[in-house]
Formats: C-alpha cells, sequence, structure tokens
C-alpha cells in the first residue's frame, strides 16, 4: 500500500512539471471516433467495376474488397481476401497451352452482410461482369483480356484456379486486384449465371451474335444504371463498412459494420485493419473553402492541398499544433492533354509547339514551390526502366513559332494570332483549354500558359468546368486541350489502357486518339515479355515514341501535400491519395 502511494504521489509530483513546461493544444472540435475526411471532388460512383476516378476509389475501397492488397509501406502485393499469394503454374497441354494458372484460397471467415460465405463462384460472377461487352467496363476489361476461365475446387468452394492463355508481366496484381460483389445483390435475376465465363472470354467481339445478348444487355442495362451506383441497398462488398448515404455536393458516409469478420484476422493481416467507427467523405472542391474547414477543424485529413497554402500552413502557429504536415512521395503525373484527332492539333510539329510553350520549370517553382520533378513520360522517374536520355522539353517560343510556320501556321491578317487554309477556310490557332474548376493550380496553369503561347501567335481560351463534366466530356473526345492527372499503381507499367487504340473508345482512356499497328504491336510486346532485360528495352522504345509523337504534354511528378489532424495517428504512403482512412487510430 505504502508503494502505491508513493507512486501515486510520483506520478503526481511528474505530471505537475510536465504541467508546467508543457503548452496544451487548442481544444478539438471532434473527439468520436469518425474520420471526417475531404474529397476535392464528387465520386463518379461508387460501383468499384465502373468507376473510373481517384475520388470514387477512396471511398469505395472501405466497401469492397481484394483476393491481395498493396502494403502501404513497402508497396509489395500481400492477402487481404486470400490466405495467401497465388499458386502459380505453367499451363502445359489443352485450350490455353502456354498460359499459366492462379490458384487462391479465400480466408474460412470471410462473409456477406447477411452471413452467406464469400466463394470461389463469386469471384466467377465478378469476372462474367467484368468480361460483359455490355457493361461499362472497356478500360478494367483491357487488362484482362489474358484471362480464359476459372474453376472452382469441388471440395472446397473457398479454392479456385483462374487461368489464362499466355504470361503477362502484371498478371497476379491484375487478377487479385479485384473487387469482389456478391452476386445475390448486382444479379438478384441470375442472369449471369445463364453463360459460363469461357463463352464471355472468348467472345472477341462477336456479342452482336451470341445468343446470349439480350441476357447479357438487360444484365448490362441494370448494372450500368445510377442505381447500382450510388442507392443504399444496392451497394454492398464483404469489407469493413456499409454505405449509408450520399448527399450529392456534400459528403459521402459509411459505418463500420458489427461484429465485421476481418476484425478477428486484423491481428496478423494488416491489410484487413478498420479502426474507425464511421468515415464521412467530405466533397470540397474549392482550395479557399477547403482551407477554411481545416482551419476550422472540420476535416481530419485533406489532400492536394494547393502548394502555396500548404507551404503557408507550415508557418501558421495556430494551425501547426492541431495538424501533422505530410508531404509522401506520390505515384502520380501531371499532363496536358492533346486532341490528336483534331485537325488542328494532329501534326506532331504543333504538339511539340506547344510543348516549347509550356514552361514545366516555372509551373513548379512558382506554382508547386519546388514540390514536383520533371517528368519526360508516363514512366514514374523511380522506376529502373524509365528513359533518363530523353531530355525534358525546354521553354522556347522562338522554337514553337519556327515550328508551327513548318506546319504551316503563319499570322497571315496581322491581328497576332497565327492561321492556316484547312479544306479551304482560314483557320486560327485558337484552342480551348478545359480543366477542372476545384484546382487553383490547374487555373492558374492555363493561365500561364495562355500568357506564353501569345508569344508564338497561339491564343488559349481558358474552360474551366466541374470535375464530373469534365470527365464525361473527355469520354466523348469533346475538348482540345484538357489539364490532367493519372494515378499509377507500383507494379510494372502496362500501357494498353492509356496508349493502345483499343482503348480509343468511349468507355476506354485513350482519349487523346494515340497509337497505330506499330505502337499496339510494342504495347502487345511488352505485356508478353518476361525477360527484365528484353522488356525494359521494349519499354524505353514506347517511351522514344511517345516523346516524338506529343499527345501528351508530360509536366512532372508531385510530392502530395496532407494535412492530417493530430487526434489520430496513421502512416502515409505513395499509394494515391497518400493516406487510408480505415487505418486510422484515434488516439
Amino acid at each position: 500500500m505504502f508503494k502505491l502511494r508513493l507512486l501515486l504521489i510520483l506520478i503526481l509530483f511528474v505530471g505537475a512539471c510536465k504541467t508546467e513546461t508543457k503548452k496544451e493544444h487548442p481544444p478539438y472540435r471532434y473527439t468520436d471516433n469518425t474520420v471526417y475526411a475531404r474529397l476535392p471532388a464528387e465520386p463518379d460512383r461508387l460501383n468499384p467495376i465502373l468507376s473510373t476516378s481517384v475520388y470514387g476509389r477512396a471511398v469505395h475501397q472501405n466497401i469492397f474488397f481484394y483476393l491481395l492488397d498493396f502494403d502501404r509501406q513497402t508497396l509489395e502485393l500481400v492477402p487481404q481476401l486470400a490466405k495467401s499469394r497465388p499458386e502459380i503454374k505453367t499451363i502445359d497441354s489443352g485450350p490455353d497451352e502456354g498460359g499459366l494458372s492462379y490458384t487462391f484460397e479465400l480466408h474460412e471467415e470471410v462473409t456477406w452482410d447477411n452471413g452467406q460465405p464469400v466463394t470461389g463462384k463469386d469471384f466467377e460472377f465478378t469476372l462474367k461482369v467484368l468480361f460483359n461487352p455490355f457493361v461499362n467496363a472497356a478500360a478494367v476489361r483491357s487488362y484482362l483480356d489474358f484471362v480464359t476461365d476459372i474453376a472452382i475446387d469441388p471440395n472446397n468452394n473457398k479454392r479456385f484456379t483462374v487461368f489464362t492463355n499466355r504470361k503477362y508481366i502484371v498478371g497476379e496484381a491484375v487478377i487479385s486486384n479485384i473487387p469482389i460483389m456478391p452476386d445475390f445483390v448486382y444479379d438478384p435475376e441470375g442472369l449471369m449465371a445463364q453463360i459460363s465465363l469461357r463463352e464471355l472470354t472468348q467472345m472477341s467481339g462477336q456479342e452482336s451474335e451470341s445468343e446470349h445478348k439480350a441476357v447479357l444487355q438487360q444484365f448490362a442495362e441494370a448494372f450500368n444504371s445510377p442505381q447500382f451506383s450510388r442507392e443504399k441497398g444496392f451497394i454492398e462488398g464483404c469489407g469493413p463498412y456499409r454505405f449509408v448515404e450520399w448527399v450529392t455536393g456534400d459528403r459521402v458516409v459509411l459505418e463500420k459494420k458489427e461484429n465485421w469478420w476481418g476484425d478477428k484476422l486484423a491481428k496478423r493481416n494488416p491489410a484487413l485493419i478498420a479502426h474507425p467507427d464511421q468515415l464521412i467523405f467530405k466533397i470540397i472542391p474549392d482550395q479557399t473553402a477547403t482551407l477554411a474547414a481545416l482551419k476550422d477543424q472540420q476535416v481530419d485529413v485533406a489532400s492536394q492541398i494547393d502548394a502555396k497554402d500548404y507551404v503557408d500552413l507550415q508557418q501558421n502557429a495556430v494551425f501547426t499544433p492541431l495538424y501533422n504536415l505530410e508531404s509522401p512521395s506520390s505515384l502520380i503525373y501531371y499532363y496536358i492533354g492533346i486532341q490528336t484527332k483534331n485537325t488542328k492539333l494532329s501534326d506532331k510539329r504543333v504538339r511539340w509547339a506547344l510543348a516549347h510553350l509550356t514552361n514545366v520549370d516555372q509551373l513548379i517553382d512558382d506554382l508547386f514551390f519546388g514540390l514536383g520533378e520533371r517528368t519526360i513520360g508516363p514512366v514514374h522517374p523511380a522506376k529502373p526502366y524509365y528513359h533518363k536520355k530523353l531530355s525534358p522539353i525546354p521553354f522556347d517560343p522562338e522554337k514553337a513559332s519556327a515550328l508551327l510556320a513548318e506546319a504551316g501556321w503563319e499570322d497571315s491578317n496581322g491581328n497576332g494570332i497565327v492561321d492556316k487554309v484547312i479544306n479551304g477556310e482560314l483557320v486560327e490557332m485558337e484552342l480551348e483549354f478545359s480543366y477542372g474548376n476545384s484546382s487553383r493550380f490547374a487555373e492558374n496553369q492555363v493561365l500561364l500558359f495562355q500568357n506564353d503561347a501569345k508569344k508564338a501567335g497561339v491564343k488559349i481560351i481558358p474552360v474551366p468546368k466541374e470535375f464530373t463534366i469534365l470527365i464525361d466530356d473527355l469520354k466523348k473526345r469533346d475538348f482540345e486541350l484538357f489539364s490532367g492527372a493519372w494515378g499509377q499503381d507500383p507494379i510494372l507499367d502496362d500501357f494498353k489502357q492509356l496508349w493502345h487504340t483499343d482503348s480509343d473508345t468511349p468507355d476506354g482512356s485513350n482519349r487523346v486518339g494515340f497509337g497505330n499497328a506499330a505502337s499496339d504491336q510494342l504495347i502487345e510486346d511488352i505485356r508478353i515479355t518476361l525477360d527484365e532485360s528484353k522488356r525494359n528495352d521494349l519499354y524505353l522504345q514506347f517511351q522514344e515514341l511517345l516523346y516524338d509523337e506529343q499527345p501528351y504534354i508530360f509536366l512532372f511528378v508531385p510530392l502530395e501535400r496532407l494535412a492530417i489532424h493530430k487526434r489520430f495517428e496513421t502512416k502515409t504512403s505513395a499509394l494515391r491519395p497518400g493516406f487510408f482512412v480505415k487505418d486510422f487510430v484515434l488516439k
């Protein structure tokens, strides 16, 4: 008893001493185990197969889980729904000879919300959805064209094997990073059960002649509808959070499931960790409003903070006791997309001229406060096959003028804008530059480019748009120039989704209309070349081809700019968006 009293006195004494010197933090606005996260734009949808937005993924990756996921720190694939990484074997005979088989086994504990076990049949259903040619998932399908079939172990329905007809450099990552969806929610009539996966994978553009066409269309019409993308009761996964509500322009709310199956395994499987009781994503596109929300502690975490604001916050004596400011490396690159099929922009000399009119160094220094690194193409500079011998294109208005003149663009009427006769009509070099109106950087980028382009007689017309409208216009190819950014995964690059002519479709991501037979063949060769030395050589060739054609003006790789409230503990990551809300631990 004496020792206990003495210990208590010592604790009180030490605590009193600390109180005299310790600065108390300002009062926290929230103390509950809810993470309030800022979203810079409205999610496109919460259907993970249809979603193409990083903002949609930031939300739905808490609802839907994958066989494997990327470790936040090592960036390596680690088990999530699967017990381990797959057993991979070469197929030596049969219709898939020369391909590989990937065998997975799910945790016994994995269940849907109704208690029904998640099995290989659910993964088979998800693959069928992806291969339904009428489902708006062309961007994802382009990665899966090597998959042929699936077999479920008759003695263990949680064990299954995916078959492929050829080796593929990112086969394991692509197959294992598909969100599993329940058929009883997304296909209550059992339409997709009427056709086998192999029939779907062998369809190859013959869907119009298929005896299953009507059934496939019926399913796709429902699946593509807004109902399965944003309505409560029609969005369900086996992840830790359930969808509660989506108030357009304001918030998306998720809540932690009671007695969620993954909590039993989280201690030995970090990919299953889910600490917060609730996740509230606040949609705040405007940078000024974001700053106000941070200073008022209305959000616990925000990314993509304007660079100038981020630097200012680092010096803010009121803000820094409340938030940690982090700038991790980011697997993202910024670019200017060029509509190569536009008659004014189809000549690569014009695109090179525009590249010479883009002062990237000034963008990084003045608009990004040095928080970026120049890049020459779509390969991240940290990867070993980044083409270091290709020099960033310098800012050179005189060279731009010379290239425009060489392509036939000169100021014939003396109005300060170069022009050219096309199909018997005098066309002036006036270009609309579309950008998301929530990005202060994009706005300033366009204004800087507008001013510099005048030096070569090019008139730039800024066109700010809501993010969702901008994405729709890009899908319709309704643009001339646009400000864009692509996030990347920490795997080998497969260029098919962005650069193959097969992806030059409304649902595909080759929005600038790049490519021909030669570039397509190079992309196909990269996808199947397992020899690292040979593959790296092909990577260099493709980067040289893109550099020569300039369908994008590649700008730079940014550092992320994060603010994370000190009431939570978490680790940042190079994976976008730089943080993962389900990992936040309330202090």
